[in-house]
């Protein structure tokens, strides 16, 4: 199924095309229901308090037919490869103190690539894309100059929530431009221009430090979190 509209990478008015968020190949290829802004905040709207249904997997109409077919053959396989190990280590390890940490042999840029590709293809307003060097980091696979301001953290988790692309929120003393994706066997926070929030995150910010296609072998220690609301940042 294909509509037109603005392609939320390239910026342009193309045919867009279904976006898988995560990738379909990383355990979203199942029907899956979830809550955003509308749903929890809009009491105007006909869906509020309500869920909504994808057949089809966790995303939607948000990158043009070239933009998907591009990020998904430059860095898709190789998130699936993560979430693969992750999966593993999420059902199979004994942890204390709710960490897990574990050996992730994967290749870091092309996986960080495809993180931001999913908070890019979540985040409505613009504000994300418009961050200087980000278009040009995305879609040219073998840069590595990560965008100033922008840092990126992860956990695992259990749960399939998207939660909010991207929030403004006066806290702890500061307004933080900042959002969240949640979906087993990850979740990831992003800040933007601003502190991150005070959590027991793992920055993964340095995977833009190796070059494309380059794999290492990178140890995670990743605490075990749930998120307790739609909002960023809260846990159960």
């Amino acid at each position: 199924m294909k509509k037109t509209g603005k392609c939320r990478l390239c910026s342009e008015v193309k045919k867009l095309s279904f976006e898988h968020v995560p990738p379909e190949a990383a355990y979203n290829s199942d029907p899956v229901f979830f809550q955003d802004s509308e749903n929890l905040h809009d009491k105007s709207s006909h869906v509020y308090g309500k869920k909504k249904r994808s057949p089809r997997g966790a995303g939607g109409m948000y990158f043009c037919v070239s933009c998907n077919n591009n990020t998904g053959g430059w860095y898709a396989n190789d998130y699936k490869e993560f979430a693969k190990i992750g999966m593993y280590v999420l059902k199979s390890t004994v942890y204390a103190n709710k960490y897990m940490c574990a050996k992730y042999p994967i290749k870091p840029l092309n996986v960080i690539k495809q993180i931001l590709t999913m908070f890019v293809a979540l985040e409505s307003s613009g504000y994300l894309i418009q961050q200087s060097g980000l278009k040009e980091f995305l879609m040219e696979p073998e840069s590595n100059k990560f965008p100033k301001g922008i840092r990126v953290f992860a956990y695992m988790t259990s749960a399939i929530n998207l939660r909010n692309a991207l929030s403004f929120s006066n806290l702890d003393g500061y307004m933080r431009y900042f959002g969240e994706i949640s979906y087993i066997p990850f979740g990831f926070h992003i800040s933007i221009n601003t502190p991150p929030i005070n959590k027991p995150y793992c920055e993964i910010s340095n995977f833009a430090h190796f070059t494309y296609n380059e794999k290492v072998e990178i140890t995670l220690p990743l605490q075990y979190l749930i998120p307790k609301t739609y909002f960023p940042g809260m846990y159960k």
